[in-house]
């Protein structure tokens, strides 16, 4: 089997919001079936390798068992420190790869041949002028408007009947408002403390852990 396919499975403490910490350690207690105090130990925020050399598809099969405890979980993959160690590096100069040699092209000029300096490649053809008949065109002296703007006539309002009151008048009285009235005759207090709404219970999740064991850690 290759290291580089290889994978363990990290806890670091974590969980989803829906928890709390009492909460996911004693799920995380029942998944490995150890003691809360020890499981306790697990969410010390110190990574710990729960699974080593899994493959990709175990390693997702053990993320997602804990995934449904509500504990999160990092696959991190394996290094092959064989394949590291068969590295090296070259001295300074030598050449890793050797470029190809371009293929030249035999390209045949004897059906080729060069014109006289000034020769010319096309005849231009003349381009006869255009005749535009401007008889009936006329230019106005300078200043004359092309068109007249037409005059509107001001509008005339009648403002005889209409007056100023002093400054600070009162255009409307306001009015009054009537105070509402609210029938609360019905209505009445608990006491302090009452619970208004009774809180559900959970049942406990119950999670089939038979198949899953803890890896030795330091």
């Amino acid at each position: 089997m290759s290291a580089e396919n290889l994978f363990d499975v990290v806890f670091k403490g974590k969980f989803v919001r829906e928890l709390d910490k009492n909460r996911a350690v004693l799920h995380f207690s029942k998944v490995f079936k150890v003691s809360f105090e020890k499981a306790e130990k697990f969410f010390d925020g110190n990574p710990r390798v729960l699974k080593k050399d899994q493959e990709l598809e175990k390693a997702n099969h053990f993320r997602e068992a804990l995934k449904k405890a509500g504990l999160k979980v990092s696959l991190i993959k394996k290094i092959n420190e064989n394949f590291k160690a068969e590295l090296t590096v070259s001295a300074p100069g030598v050449v890793l790869v050797t470029p190809p040699e371009p293929v030249v092209a035999n390209i045949s000029t004897a059906r080729f041949s060069l014109d006289e300096v000034g020769a010319q490649f096309a005849n231009p053809k003349p381009v006869a002028p255009v005749n535009i008949d401007t008889s009936s065109f006329e230019i106005d002296p300078e200043g004359v408007e092309i068109v007249k703007k037409q005059e509107i006539a001001e509008p005339e309002f009648d403002i005889s009947s209409i007056t100023l009151d002093e400054i600070g008048a009162i255009f409307d009285e306001p009015q009054e408002l009537p105070e509402p009235y609210l029938d609360i005759s019905e209505l009445t207090l608990d006491e302090v403390g009452v619970i208004i709404v009774e809180k559900k219970t959970v049942p406990a999740v119950d999670f089939d852990t038979s198949s899953m064991k803890l890896a030795e850690f330091e």
